[in-house]
């Protein structure tokens, strides 16, 4: 007797089938998801580093001298910009500044943490490193601001030496040889001296 209808084969293929494309979607679906979180991230630290650079073009409104009016430079009286001084040229982890409550740290949200106390809470770090473009002898001085934000990899393996990602007793250096641990955004700006009148 030949009936109509399906054999347990047929239905075994259209199953085997559906199944494959399932899994198909299922890891596109983890690709987008995983995909969107960098993005987000990125975009985050991002935001981070433009923030630092209005702080430290902000920063230089207090650097205005010499010039031809008092020759001694007040370089020192900025906040952040006077790591230029001696330390030209290399990275440093900023100062926490509790009047504009701005510092290094900034949770998942680039927030930044306010309390130094709960660094634990920190998802993204910051670095900067100010280079002398031309010297301010002349009352026109210009340095080369780079700021680094960085955060940890997903299966990365941890921060280089256990501690939080912005913790103050890590070396720059050791962050910045750690590809591996750490995803890095760089941003560059000039600050320029102001002119005194």
């Amino acid at each position: 007797m030949n009936r109509r209808g399906y054999t347990v084969v047929e239905l075994l293929m259209a199953v085997t089938i559906f199944a494959i494309g399932v899994t198909g979607i299922i890891a596109m679906q983890k690709v987008t998801v995983s995909a969107n979180q960098h993005a987000k991230e990125l975009a985050i630290a991002t935001h981070v580093a433009q923030a630092w650079q209005e702080q430290l073009t902000a920063d230089a409104a207090a650097w205005n001298h010499p010039s031809p009016k008092k020759s001694a430079e007040d370089l020192d009286e900025t906040r952040w910009l006077v790591n230029a001084v001696g330390n030209t040229g290399v990275w440093f982890r900023p100062t926490y500044v509790p009047e504009l409550k701005f510092g290094p740290a900034f949770d998942a949200l680039g927030r930044p943490i306010e309390n130094q106390n709960d660094l634990a809470q920190a998802r993204y770090c910051t670095h900067i490193r100010l280079s002398w473009l031309y010297p301010d002898n002349a009352g026109n001085g210009l340095l080369r601001a780079e700021v680094r934000v960085f955060w940890l990899r997903d299966g990365g393996g941890g921060t280089v030496n256990n501690a939080t990602v912005c913790d103050p007793t890590t070396d720059p250096a050791v962050i910045e040889a750690a590809t591996d641990r750490y995803h890095f955004v760089y941003q560059t700006t000039a600050i320029k001296q102001n002119t005194a009148i």
